[in-house]
C-alpha cells in the first residue's frame, strides 16, 4: 500500500478531479513502473500506465491513463462503497516529487 496524507501530500494545483486523476495515474505508474497483473487466461498488462498521447484527429495532446485494481473477494457479500475493496499494488512510497506543485 501506497499510504498518503490528503492534506500535506497532494499539490495545492489540484483543484478538480481530472487534475487528481492525472496526478494519481502518474503517481502510481512512476512506483510501479514495471508491475503487471493477469487481466485473462495467458494475458497480463501493466498495472497502472499513464502517459501523453498526440491525437492527429483533434490536434489535442491527451492524457491516457489505465489502472488494472485487484479487488478484493470480500466485495461480493459487502456493503460498503466499491473503493474500499480494492487490494494495494505495492508498499511504495509516494515520491517527494509528487508532493509539490
Amino acid at each position: 500500500m501506497t499510504a498518503f496524507n490528503p492534506a500535506t501530500d497532494i499539490p495545492s494545483q489540484i483543484d478538480t478531479l481530472e487534475k487528481l486523476a492525472a496526478w494519481l495515474g502518474s503517481a502510481l505508474f512512476t512506483i510501479n513502473p514495471t508491475l503487471t497483473v493477469v487481466e485473462g487466461a495467458g494475458y497480463t498488462e501493466r498495472a497502472c500506465q499513464a502517459n501523453n498521447f498526440w491525437v492527429s484527429a483533434d490536434a489535442k495532446t491527451r492524457m491516457i491513463v489505465r489502472f488494472s485494481l485487484e479487488v478484493s473477494p470480500d466485495q461480493a457479500s459487502g456493503s460498503n462503497k466499491n473503493w474500499t475493496y480494492i487490494q494495494p499494488l505495492s508498499n511504495t512510497a509516494l515520491p517527494a516529487s509528487f508532493k509539490a506543485n
